[in-house]
C-alpha cells in the first residue's frame, strides 16, 4: 500500500479495492484523504467524502468516492452508465444531480471504483437530509460527521427541505404528468415495478409471501380481515380486469433522505439540494414511486419517535393526506406527510388527473410499504407497522375500484371470519392441513368443492373459522375435528423428531413413520410441501 491512500479509507475499502486505488492514485500522482464516511440508506457499497489532492494539476477538491459492484444484469446497468444516461436527461434539472469527475476504475470482481462531484462546489457545505432529521429529533444511533452535532433543524424547516426536493423530482426532472397512449399495467406489474424480483424464491420478501398464501391477513390493530398484499402482487386478488393507466417518466428508483444532500452552511437553504445514487434510475418509470419511497424511508428511520397508539392514524393520514388525523400524529411527521403531498397535488392537479394519481399512489404505498417489510435495516418490531400499511393501502384501493376482487368461492362474502386468540385461531388450520385431501374428496362427491377452497384459502390468510369448518365436516358425513396435531394415537408425546409447518402458519407436527415419506402440507398453493424437520 502506498501513502496515496489515507489508511482509515484503505481499511474501509478493503485490502483489495485499496490496492487497486493506490496504484491508479500513483500512477496520477493523486492522494486521497478520508473526511466521513456518508450514510447512504443501509448501503453495502463503500461510500465517502474524500479530499483528493492532484499534484500534476495542483489542484484540490472534496469528492464522494463510491465502489459499485455489478450485482445483476450488464454492466450497462451499473450506477456509472444510468447516472451519465440521468444527467444527459435531465436538462436543467442536472444542477441537482452529482457529476463522475474521473473514469470508473475497474477494482475486481465486477467492482468500479468511482468519483462524483456535486454541482456548485458545496460538498463541504452539505449534508445528507437523514443528519437534519436526527438532528431535529434527537437521534443519534448511527456515525456521523462530527460537524453534523452542530446543525439545528426544525420541523417547519425539514418538511419544507423534503417538499423542495419532491417539488424537484417532479416539476422539474419528471417534467408534466404523461401517461403512454394505450398503455395499462396489469397490478403484478405495477408492483414488480417497486420490489422487482424479491418475491421471487431467494428474495426477500419471498418469505414472507409464502407464509402469508391467502386473499386475506387478520392484524392486530384491525377490527376487520384486509386483502392480503401479496396475494395482489401475485395478481390473486384483484379480478384480471383491474389494470391501470400509469403515470411514468424520469424518476430516482431510489429516492430517501440519505440519498439527499442539502446545503447547511451557513444556513440550510432547500432549493440548494443534490441527488446522489442514482443505480436505479429509470426514464419511464412509475411516477408515484419516488415520493411514497421518500416518505415512507423518513418514517422507518424515525419510527422510535412515534409511539404505538400513533400507528393507526399515521397510516390513516398516509392514505388520506388533506383530511387524515393529522392532530393524531406526531407534529413534525404530519407536516411532512401534508406538505409533501400537497406537492405532488400542485404539480398533477392542472393535468386533471389527480384522481388517478391517487389511485396509483395507493398502490405505491403497499409495494414499498412491503420493500421495508423486506429489508434487513428495517428492525423486527416495526415490521408490523408496514405490513399493516401494504394491506390497508391495498384495502383501500379495491374500495375505489369497481370491478370486484377475484372470487374463489362461495365463503369469500358469507364468512368474513374473526379473530381471536392465536391458539383457537391456528387449531382448525393444523387439522384441515392434514385432512385437506379427504375433505376435498368429501366435497368434490357433493358438489361443494368451491367451499373446500374456501376454507383452505381462509386458513392460508390465518382466519379463524374454527365453528364453520366443524359444521362442514359434519354435513360431509365425518368426525368432529381435532385441534390436535400430533400424528393419530401419539397426540402429544415428546419424540426426537417432528414434521412442522413448512411456512410457520400453524402449530401442526408430525411423525415420519420408520422408512415413510416426510409428511407434506396440504395447504400450499403451489403443490403439497414437504414439512421441516425439527432438527433443522
Amino acid at each position: 500500500m502506498t501513502d496515496h491512500v489515507d489508511p482509515n479509507l484503505a481499511e474501509g475499502l478493503g485490502p483489495e479495492v485499496a490496492d487497486v486505488l493506490g496504484a491508479w492514485a500513483e500512477l496520477h500522482d493523486r492522494y486521497y484523504q478520508l473526511d466521513y464516511w456518508l450514510v447512504n440508506g443501509r448501503s453495502r457499497a463503500p461510500v465517502a467524502v474524500v479530499t483528493e489532492t492532484d499534484l500534476r494539476r495542483m489542484a484540490t477538491a472534496q469528492l464522494v468516492l463510491k465502489v459499485l459492484t455489478v450485482s445483476s444484469g450488464g454492466i450497462r446497468d451499473l450506477e456509472y452508465g444510468r447516472h451519465l444516461r440521468a444527467v444527459k436527461q435531465a436538462g436543467s434539472f442536472a444542477r441537482h444531480l452529482s457529476r463522475f469527475v474521473h473514469e470508473a476504475i475497474p477494482a475486481g470482481a465486477k467492482r468500479w471504483i468511482t468519483f462524483q462531484s456535486v454541482a456548485g462546489e458545496t460538498l463541504g457545505n452539505s449534508e445528507v437530509l437523514t443528519v437534519l432529521l436526527r438532528r431535529m429529533l434527537g437521534i443519534s444511533a448511527d456515525p456521523e460527521p462530527t460537524k453534523a452535532a452542530l446543525l439545528a433543524c426544525d420541523p417547519p424547516t425539514f418538511a419544507a427541505a423534503c417538499a423542495r426536493v419532491v417539488r424537484g423530482v417532479l416539476n422539474e426532472w419528471a417534467g408534466p404528468p404523461f401517461s403512454p397512449p394505450g398503455e395499462t399495467w396489469d397490478l403484478p406489474h405495477f408492483f414488480r415495478q417497486h420490489i422487482f424480483d424479491q418475491l421471487d424464491e431467494g428474495g426477500r420478501l419471498h418469505g414472507w409471501a409464502d407464509r402469508h398464501q391467502g386473499s386475506y391477513l387478520w392484524l392486530p390493530g384491525e377490527p376487520a380481515r384486509l386483502p392480503n398484499p401479496f396475494a395482489v402482487a401475485r395478481g390473486e386478488f384483484f379480478d384480471p380486469a383491474v389494470v391501470v393507466r400509469p403515470l411514468i417518466g424520469r424518476t430516482h428508483g431510489d429516492l430517501h433522505t440519505d440519498n439527499a444532500l442539502i446545503q447547511v452552511r451557513p444556513t440550510i437553504e432547500p432549493s440548494a439540494f443534490y441527488l446522489i445514487d442514482t443505480a436505479l434510475y429509470e426514464n419511464s418509470g412509475p411516477l408515484t414511486r419516488d415520493p411514497v419511497h421518500f416518505v415512507l424511508y423518513v418514517i422507518a428511520r424515525s419510527m422510535e419517535a412515534v409511539a404505538s397508539a400513533q400507528h393507526g392514524p399515521l397510516i390513516d393520514l398516509l392514505l388520506n393526506p388533506p383530511s387524515g388525523p393529522a392532530h393524531l400524529v406526531p407534529g413534525w411527521l404530519a407536516m411532512l406527510v401534508q406538505q409533501t403531498d400537497a406537492e405532488t397535488i400542485a404539480w398533477v392537479r392542472p393535468s386533471g388527473l389527480e384522481d388517478r394519481w391517487r389511485s396509483q399512489t395507493l398502490l405505491s404505498i403497499a409495494a414499498c410499504a412491503l420493500l421495508f417489510l423486506g429489508r434487513s435495516s428495517t428492525p423486527e418490531k416495526d415490521k408490523p407497522f408496514f405490513l399493516r400499511l401494504a394491506a390497508r393501502a391495498v384495502a383501500r384501493f379495491a374500495d375505489t375500484e369497481p370491478r370486484p376482487a377475484r372470487s374463489t368461492g362461495t365463503g369469500r362474502d358469507s364468512s368474513p371470519g374473526r379473530p381471536s386468540d392465536d391458539t383457537r385461531r391456528v387449531a382448525w388450520i393444523g387439522w384441515l392441513c392434514r385432512e385437506y385431501p379427504h375433505v376435498r374428496t368429501a366435497a368434490e362427491l357433493r358438489g361443494w368443492e368451491d367451499e373446500a377452497e374456501q376454507f383452505r384459502d381462509d386458513a392460508l390468510g390465518g382466519l379463524d373459522r374454527t365453528d364453520d369448518l366443524t359444521d362442514f365436516v359434519r354435513r360431509l358425513g365425518g368426525p368432529t375435528p381435532d385441534p390436535r396435531f400430533g400424528t393419530s394415537g401419539s397426540e402429544g408425546q415428546p419424540v426426537d423428531e417432528a414434521y412442522l409447518c413448512p411456512i410457520k402458519l400453524c402449530p401442526r407436527q408430525e411423525q415420519r413413520p420408520p422408512g415413510g415419506p416426510v409428511p407434506v402440507c396440504h395447504l400450499t398453493r403451489d403443490q403439497p410441501r414437504r414439512m421441516r424437520s425439527s432438527l433443522g
